[in-house]
């Protein structure tokens, strides 16, 4: 049996090796030379695994308990929208296991097998799946009440961010990220930026799965994981400076692609087109131009050289921008690929049911976009 002594030292151990100063900090840095230094203030470990929580309860709260009861279903209600689903067919446990794995999609064999376990005919199958595909599809009301939601949040955020990053220097000169890292203090404002992004995040990663199910569920539960991730990282390194610049040319574009969605609820296609063109054009400004001209140019290229050093971190953290690239690009392609597919065959209405920002159920086809 292994003593509680030998445990304790094995678990020390452990920490000491993940927490290894050669990885983590530049030559000549400690954790302990950081955390005592005077002329600064290094951004304090356990803030990230405090504060983001409190903050996403009081999201859930805002959400759930106040606006959504008390403001966005009434407005919603009062202009136009329906929140009646249909109705589901009778229960059928085969079948129900036929429609989780396959959904709308399922093979005429697996029909054929399924009738005859329960001794209905295929059409009487195909009708099953098809009433309990339509009971499963989000109402107007829902999707407006998610699509308003983050809508109003990312405005809250991006005019924030604005006001919290105006006067920093490095907003005008991004070298400023550099100068004198890591020895750089964390202003209130720019604490508060950090914590409510962490705290939404969270937010949004804990109520994912009683949010209403879309195709894209999966990739964008993937997304604020992995969001929650790199600002932890970039925080635990003092990347902050950096960190707040990547926020603040992704949060705003979700703004006219939410508005988009809503105002497809409402049949405005005439508004719809222009958010959507301004989405487009916001979405490659931001995600293909200032993210790799602006900030990956100055981590990549200029970062060593005003540091005259690098060391693991420097890599992994390129490493990760690189990544959030690559899906950017990904996307950028897809967009791209399906806009000038259907202007070319003047199909203006299957841009909207091939996209992301259309009204259309869950089981169509979506366009999922990236942050």
């Amino acid at each position: 049996m292994v003593s509680v002594e030998g445990e304790g030292m094995a678990e020390e151990s452990m920490t000491s090796w993940f927490w290894d100063t050669e990885v983590w900090l530049p030559p000549g840095y400690t954790w302990e030379s950081l955390a005592q230094a005077e002329h600064f203030e290094y951004p304090r470990f356990l803030d990230i695994w405090t504060y983001p929580f409190a903050i996403a309860a009081a999201f859930i709260i805002l959400r759930y308990f106040i606006l959504t009861p008390y403001v966005f279903i009434p407005f919603a209600l009062r202009t136009g929208l329906t929140n009646n689903s249909a109705r589901p067919p009778l229960p059928n446990a085969t079948l129900e296991k036929v429609f989780r794995k396959y959904r709308t999609r399922v093979p005429a064999e697996v029909i054929l097998e399924g009738a005859k376990k329960e001794g209905l005919s295929e059409r009487q199958v195909e009708r099953w799946l098809r009433q309990k595909a339509a009971s499963t599809r989000t109402t107007d009301v829902g999707k407006f009440l998610d699509c308003i939601w983050q809508a109003f949040y990312y405005t809250f955020y991006t005019i924030f961010g604005v006001v919290v990053l105006w006067d920093k220097p490095w907003l005008w000169d991004i070298r400023h990220c550099w100068y004198t890292f890591p020895e750089q203090s964390i202003d209130n404002d720019v604490w508060w930026y950090y914590m409510v992004a962490l705290g939404f995040y969270w937010c949004m990663t804990l109520t994912h799965f009683i949010q209403h199910h879309r195709k894209d569920s999966t990739q964008m539960f993937i997304h604020h994981v992995l969001t929650i991730l790199l600002m932890t990282f970039s925080w635990t390194c003092n990347l902050v400076r950096c960190g707040t610049l990547v926020l603040l040319v992704h949060e705003c574009t979700d703004i006219p692609m939410l508005i988009a969605k809503i105002t497809s609820l409402y049949k405005r296609q005439d508004l719809m087109d222009k958010f959507f063109v301004v989405f487009l054009l916001l979405w490659l400004a931001t995600r293909t131009g200032f993210y790799p001209l602006w900030i990956m140019r100055s981590t990549l290229f200029e970062a060593h050289v005003i540091l005259n050093w690098m060391y693991p971190v420097y890599y992994i953290f390129n490493g990760m921008l690189v990544a959030l690239l690559v899906i950017h690009c990904i996307w950028t392609y897809f967009i791209l690929r399906i806009v000038i597919r259907k202007l070319g065959n003047q199909e203006v209405q299957d841009i909207r049911s091939s996209s992301d920002y259309s009204a259309e159920d869950d089981d169509s086809v979506e366009l999922k976009k990236e942050s």
